[in-house]
């Protein structure tokens, strides 16, 4: 009985584990504006808008619920208006090692979402962002 308890125990834990993460479906973005502390608010070119596209597409996977405060300064927002008129935005909080997590928030009730992204993640975000 007890190596029954136990073998469902690591069971739960696994699938638990497992369901942390998800995919996320992007927003269609039809215009697209950035600013932070440091950046100057700005309208993205239609370009610059496929080019996040891609790169959001690119990183559909590993967002997870966010109920906790964000890390840090926000570094970047990036707010996006779909075809349909509704706006959303992610905001970028970068680490001192050049890695970032980066918030989504979606239309109401959905809550936010983060995900953590590598150094090679952050450098192709603000690849896509250059003129």
């Amino acid at each position: 009985m007890q190596i029954v308890v136990r073998i469902a125990l690591i069971v739960t834990l696994v699938l638990g584990l497992t369901g942390c993460y998800s995919i996320v479906a992007m927003p269609d973005v039809a215009t697209a504006s950035v600013y932070g502390p440091r950046i100057p608010i700005r309208s993205l070119s239609p370009q610059q808008v496929a080019r996040l596209s891609t790169w959001m597409k690119a990183h559909d996977a590993g967002w997870r619920a966010s109920m906790e405060t964000p890390p840090a300064v926000i570094t970047m927002r990036l707010v996006l208006r779909e075809p349909n008129g509704q706006q959303v935005h992610f905001d970028l909080f970068m680490s001192t090692h050049g890695t970032a997590t980066m918030c989504f928030y979606a239309q109401s009730p959905a809550p936010p979402l983060k995900r953590y992204l590598s150094e090679a993640d952050v450098a192709t975000l603000w690849e896509s962002l250059r003129n």
